[in-house]
């Protein structure tokens, strides 16, 4: 596993994504696209989005991310960010004790404290420079790579560590059921599109690089405004 992912998922020849498993994962998406979500994933998504009461939904999801609060301050101090680590440290301890142990997100009333962000193993692993390796479908999980299967270290942690099965795989469901339905209204951009294998593949290594940066952008992005903005000046 971890020699796979020291592989990077771009060709530094061509530029082009690598996808040495593209039969096996066509075939899986077909699986998940055409029948597993359409059947399954995506009206149990509906459900939760338009019928779930909000105080119920709201309060499965703060119970599930208060959870990943622990293993976050954990990755976060691998990572050397200690001023975040503290963060996620202090939201877990505020919302376990005056939140109804997660059930409310009191902590994001204080502004300092709205870091939500969940960082996992795998993004631990990529700041220390570790490649994605290549890209996988999986049935019902959807895209994954190497590395991003390496985040069930999580589950090694504190607090993850305690729970029990049902429980872990409650909290997954939950996550996974809540993720799919915020991304319901997206369905139409697939249907429209010529490919939207590739369309997936590409959005899941954007979000997976923009976590990785903290939403802070590239240094060739700064870099190109810095210079756009001295050229600027030159013409003033």
């Amino acid at each position: 596993m971890i020699s796979l992912t020291a592989c990077s998922s771009i060709d530094p020849e061509t530029g082009a994504r690598k996808d040495p498993l593209e039969g096996f994962n066509r075939a899986m998406w077909a699986v998940n696209y055409k029948v597993l979500d359409p059947y399954i994933l995506k009206p149990v998504a509906k459900g939760w989005r338009d019928y779930m009461p909000s105080p119920i939904k709201t309060g499965l999801t703060n119970v599930s991310s208060n959870l990943a609060e622990p293993a976050s301050f954990l990755n976060r101090l691998l990572q050397g960010d200690a001023e975040k680590a503290v963060v996620h440290l202090n939201r877990f301890l505020i919302n376990s004790t005056f939140g109804l142990g997660g059930l409310i997100d009191f902590a994001s009333s204080s502004e300092p404290l709205k870091l939500k962000e969940v960082r996992t193993f795998s993004h631990t692993l990529g700041k220390y420079g570790m490649g994605d390796g290549p890209y996988i479908m999986l049935p019902i999980l959807g895209p994954k790579s190497p590395r991003d299967l390496l985040s069930e270290v999580d589950y090694t942690y504190p607090i993850l560590s305690l729970l029990t099965f049902p429980a872990t795989i409650g909290k997954k469901v939950v996550d996974g059921v809540d993720q799919r339905a915020k991304l319901l209204e997206q369905d139409e951009i697939l249907k429209q599109s010529q490919d939207p294998y590739i369309i997936v593949r590409e959005a899941y290594f954007q979000h997976k690089n923009f976590e990785l940066r903290d939403g802070k952008p590239k240094q060739e992005e700064v870099k190109e405004r810095q210079f756009s903005e001295a050229e600027l000046e030159g013409i003033d």
